[in-house]
């Protein structure tokens, strides 16, 4: 993780300002001290949440679905592939018995 925005210097700042802009979007916490906001509580000091507990559990089965799909879309990948290989293997098999 980057260094927290709390500690960056006004160059670092304008040189980072793409950076910046991924870690700010959107805000989800801030800095109890300097009151900076980040996607993220790693990006600032003392991090406080901005987001309600309806977004948090929003965000929560969101997360876990996106899981739960690419979970699939592997093990599909996976059987595809080993489907590919039986058939290859069943199509040599018969070549061979002829």
């Amino acid at each position: 993780m980057a260094k927290a925005l709390c500690k960056w210097r006004r160059g670092e700042v304008e040189a980072n300002l793409s950076t910046l802009a991924i870690i700010t979007t959107p805000p989800r916490v801030a800095c109890s001290k300097c009151a900076r906001v980040a996607s993220e509580k790693g990006y600032v000091c003392r991090p406080i949440s901005l987001v309600s507990g309806e977004e948090k559990k929003a965000k929560k089965a969101s997360d876990h679905a996106a899981k739960k799909a690419k979970k699939a879309k592997q093990k599909a990948a996976k059987k595809d592939k080993k489907g590919k290989a039986d058939k290859k293997a069943r199509k040599k098999a018969k070549s061979d018995t002829l």
